[in-house]
């Protein structure tokens, strides 16, 4: 080989390898810390909760009842997130991924809202056990799940904001909700489970308030992934109208236990996001029963609360205080702010089903959450269904599957 052509193949060599000095490595999955076991794994210490939101902090498989049929393999994943306070929190969820073999791309991937179970930390859908008394509700999206997941999509759910981990829920706080069922999907990209960048968002009640939010959230939060509809059954919605409805019940009942359980709810998100509510709640906004009932909210789930020995033995009128009144407009700011029909989704694909007998979430709300969203110039497809409740709706025998397959047309 002449001079020339050495010294022209040396300066050809040293600009591939200068070329490739400047790509990006491929990107590889962080080392994580060994996850502990029990509840240990739910109270990441602080230095792990600092990073960048979305990003998985440890793992481990998922156990008993936290495993949906249908999957391939299922963990529990503990993640880095944002509190209603901006700050730095951890939270935690499941993801199921489906049998077979990844397609190009990887899986897609759907993230489910569970529908109110409480503020606990029993009251996580990744920590059920049979003895739960929250068991139903706990795992009320299993057949969705597994419907999904039978055609090939990934179904991450998330626990939400204080539920599982240290801290109080912002109970129906959409941002919250928006959050953590965002970061989870990020999170799962960060783990080795064939995840592609396709995704949507699916949720009942709260956790259905919870999707429409994520589909604001969401694109945001996640630039870099694909963002393709939102599917919401019975979705919380017209909140500070069913609290001024129920205020008028002044003796407890077995009609106003669930009233009143979900009222100190309500009360709690609303105080959680802002917090100088608690300031007035202690001012004569809340009663002394209701304030001395309060601490229930983070031992008991949903319907423990509803038991007479707790908020199912005040009437929802004793939960108010003598200055109810003064401080009730702060309540429902807050509550209002956070309703899914405030929403701007133009041309967000949406799809709504309701149940025509359902009497927790009533098919006027959601027939108006329907026209709001479908005003803003968001593609609704309102669905109705006969028969249907709010503990049914989700089931194969109603709107499950119909809402699945219209997902899967999404993320095709």
């Amino acid at each position: 080989m002449s001079l020339g052509r050495k010294v022209l193949l040396g300066l050809l060599l040293c600009g591939a390898v200068g070329a490739l000095a400047g790509q990006p490595a491929v990107a590889k999955k962080p080392r994580l810390a060994k996850a502990p076991a029990g509840a240990r794994f739910y109270s990441p210490p602080a230095k792990l909760v600092r990073g960048r939101p979305g990003t998985p902090i440890w793992v481990r498989a998922a156990r008993g009842l936290a495993r949906p049929a249908g999957a391939a393999r299922v963990v529990t994943v503990a993640y880095r997130s944002t509190s209603v306070r901006n700050r730095p929190t951890a939270m935690t969820g499941t993801i199921a991924v489906p049998k077979g073999r990844a397609p190009k791309g990887g899986w897609p991937v759907v993230s489910f809202g569970h529908v109110t179970t409480g503020g606990a930390d029993r009251c996580a859908p990744s920590r059920v056990t049979p003895g739960n008394t929250e068991l139903e509700r706990l795992t009320r999206g299993d057949a969705f799940t597994g419907y999904l997941l039978e055609r090939g999509v990934a179904v991450a759910r998330a626990d939400f904001e204080g539920i599982g981990t240290p801290g109080r829920h912002p109970y129906l706080i959409g941002n919250s909700l928006g959050r953590a069922m965002t970061d989870i999907v990020r999170a799962g990209r960060g783990l080795r489970l064939g995840l592609g960048r396709r995704w949507a968002a699916a949720g009942h009640s709260e956790g259905g308030q919870g999707a429409l939010f994520t589909a604001r959230v969401g694109p945001r939060r996640a630039p870099g992934l694909s963002f393709r509809g939102v599917a919401a059954f019975a979705p919380a919605s017209h909140i500070s109208d069913i609290v001024e409805l129920a205020r008028a019940f002044d003796q407890p009942s077995a009609l106003t236990a669930d009233f009143s359980a979900l009222g100190a709810l309500i009360l709690e998100g609303a105080a959680v996001a802002e917090p100088d509510l608690w300031r007035k709640y202690r001012d004569g906004g809340l009663s002394q029963e209701a304030l001395a009932l309060l601490p229930d909210t983070q031992r008991l789930c949903l319907k423990d609360l509803s038991q007479p020995e707790s908020f199912g033995g005040l009437a929802p009128a004793a939960i108010e205080g003598p200055k109810s009144d003064r401080y009730l407009p702060d309540i429902y700011a807050v509550i209002d702010r956070n309703d899914p029909g405030t929403l701007k989704l133009p041309e967000m694909p949406i799809r709504l089903d309701q149940g025509a007998a359902d009497l927790v979430v009533w098919p006027s709300h959601t027939s108006e959450v329907a026209e709001q969203l479908e005003a803003s110039g968001a593609d609704v497809s309102y669905n109705v269904w006969p028969g249907g409740t709010h503990e049914n709706i989700t089931d194969l025998e109603h709107a499950a599957p119909a809402s699945a397959d219209w997902l899967i047309g999404r993320l095709r």
